[in-house]
């Protein structure tokens, strides 16, 4: 039984960092199958994603002592796989000759490279968007992600459309900070979000 299921991440990263086995289960129950999906969509092989997931997780209990509870964990879960991914693609191919590799595996391989980066900017963008102040958080969602104007913003939440805009502005502005601060965000990200 999960007995910590409605306790919130950031306390449950703090009872793991004290060696707290049934908080690492709960983090792991929490996690598991979106990163199971995730590692397998790229490497077409479930053993082998589950191979790195398993390695994460343990990466994640022998070194819970520098884990920060005030970092997005999930953030830190999908780049820790990602990078594992990445790391098991190249090594796959470190000793193979340019002339051995198919033309459409490197075609299939540049296209997996380009997703599991672009997700990563995304999950990093959402998790951003997340630590918005709710208004502002459901203001920029219903203007950016979902595309309503600002008129149509102010009557559904009942404020005025000077409000929206100032919201708006705010929560742009720290986005901007907080995804330029990041060497790996990509311009195109960037923009789209903040346009």
């Amino acid at each position: 039984m999960r007995s910590l299921i409605d306790c919130a991440e950031s306390d449950l990263i703090v009872a793991l960092r004290q060696g707290d086995l049934t908080a690492f289960n709960e983090l792991y129950f929490r996690y598991v199958n979106h990163l199971l999906s995730f590692a397998q969509s790229y490497l077409k092989d479930f053993t082998e994603a589950e191979e790195i997931v398993q390695e994460t997780f343990i990466k994640i209990w022998e070194n819970r002592k520098q884990l920060d509870s005030s970092k997005n964990f999930k953030s830190y879960l999908f780049i820790s796989v990602r990078n594992s991914i990445l790391n098991r693609i190249r090594n796959r191919h470190r000793n193979l000759r340019l002339d051995e590799v198919p033309e459409e595996a490197v075609l299939t391989e540049s296209k997996a490279i380009y997703n599991l980066v672009y997700q990563e900017l995304e999950n990093t963008a959402m998790g951003l968007i997340e630590d918005l102040p709710e208004v502002q958080q459901r203001v920029f969602k219903l203007s950016r992600l979902e595309g309503m104007s600002n008129d149509q913003i102010a009557t559904k939440l009942n404020l005025s459309k000077r409000t929206i805009e100032h919201h708006i502005y705010l929560a742009t502005k720290y986005l901007k900070k907080q995804l330029v601060k990041d060497p790996t965000v990509s311009l195109s990200l960037l923009i789209s979000l903040l346009v």
